[in-house]
């Protein structure tokens, strides 16, 4: 169906109850949704994805192995050079790609709104143009799959890291993107990855700045987790649920697969977000050790807990619990010489003892008690 012949105006009763209804529908035919993929070429797709992920991972393994040479002059510590190298790879993709989202929808997108103004509403509430679809597919779905690969080249990171939580994110944000690429809302596609791409931005440049920050600067970490909170509360609570959350939630063509997938996505975010990261930090991390942060809460949420410094924390574990055991042994190996050193002492004094003892009663026996040596046996023996 064309947009232009998509009707205005508020939806009525039996419509709304029909939408309602709608994936019951998808379930009982396959009409709609043959046709909506019968121009999809699903190999074209997976060939396209995968040479696009080869260089992604060619690209970022490069770019990797070069910086970590420029980063050994550094001050920076070597469980944080991964970080810090794909903290520059993800601002410089996010960068790329936001000035070319920006561009494109300033220059392709807002044209093709403002010439259909008036002429037709593709649904009826305030924010019916994030539901433009694209009247050029081939061009749509060149850029958009670079973008979707390369959340899916950062979601095989994370996985790889096992950072859990942000790859499944990734992976359900993209699940969230090809639906968007499969029923090509073209403008709903540029203006979330616009939002998600400045975010990305912000949140990798004050990690950046954590992990140059000396540990003595507590209050410059806690400057830059206020930021972060604030900006991740700017786009998730402020724009993301308002603006294109809840009208795909009652859009006049309801997308069942489209709702499911964001919302997950959403409700993920929510869950790992940092205002939910700082009351996890105060409950469960009680030592220093626990976390990347070492017992500082902005410090655990801005730097991640890599791999690297997972090995790190293991290592120093291990060392500190190699020298308490060596230090346990050396004191009782000196408990156990004394020990030995009084007994040998005592035994001496008492084979001492009895010496002087006999001595003193063959001389009385003798009748020689009135010697000078005598004297001192005395006082000897009062000792013993």
């Amino acid at each position: 169906m064309s947009i232009l012949d998509m009707k205005s105006g508020k939806p009525t009763l039996g419509e709304e109850i029909s939408n309602f209804f709608l994936p019951l529908k998808y379930l009982i035919t396959t009409d709609r949704f043959d046709a909506l993929v019968e121009n999809i070429d699903f190999n074209y797709l997976a060939n396209a994805m995968f040479w696009i992920f080869l260089l992604f991972s060619v690209g970022f393994v490069g770019f990797h192995n070069l910086f970590q040479v420029f980063l050994k002059t550094s001050n920076i510590k070597f469980y944080k050079r991964k970080q810090f190298s794909r903290s520059i790879w993800n601002i410089a993709f996010y960068a790329a790609c936001t000035l070319f989202l920006y561009y494109y929808n300033e220059l392709v997108i807002l044209p093709q709104l403002l010439k259909n103004q008036g002429r037709y509403s593709l649904f009826y509430s305030s924010e019916d143009h994030i539901f433009y679809k694209s009247q050029q597919c081939e061009k749509f779905q060149f850029y958009s799959l670079f973008i979707i690969t390369f959340y899916l080249h950062g979601a095989m990171l994370d996985f790889k890291e096992s950072d859990y939580l942000d790859a499944a994110s990734k992976g359900l944000y993209l699940l969230a993107l090809v639906a968007i690429d499969t029923y090509r809302y073209e403008n709903y596609f540029v203006g979330v990855n616009l939002i998600l791409g400045i975010y990305n931005i912000i949140t990798e440049i004050l990690s950046l700045l954590a992990l140059q920050n000396s540990k003595r600067n507590i209050l410059v970490y806690q400057i830059f987790l206020g930021l972060r909170i604030a900006s991740w509360s700017h786009v998730f609570i402020s724009l993301l649920p308002f603006k294109y959350l809840v009208p795909t939630l009652f859009a006049k063509n309801f997308k069942i697969t489209l709702n499911v997938v964001i919302w997950l996505w959403y409700g993920l975010c929510i869950w790992n977000s940092p205002v939910l990261q700082y009351f996890y930090h105060q409950i469960y991390h009680n030592t220093p050790a626990d976390c990347s942060g070492e017992g500082s809460a902005a410090k655990c949420i801005l730097l991640k807990d890599s791999s690297e410094h997972r090995h790190f924390k293991a290592l120093k574990k291990a060392y500190l619990e190699v020298k308490l055991a060596h230090e346990k042994l050396n004191s009782s190996t000196m408990a156990a010489t004394g020990t030995e050193t009084s007994s040998s002492t005592k035994a001496y004094q008492a084979i001492k003892c009895i010496m002087i003892l006999k001595r003193k009663l063959k001389r009385i026996r003798e009748g020689r008690g009135s010697e000078p040596e005598d004297d001192a046996d005395d006082s000897l023996a009062t000792e013993c």
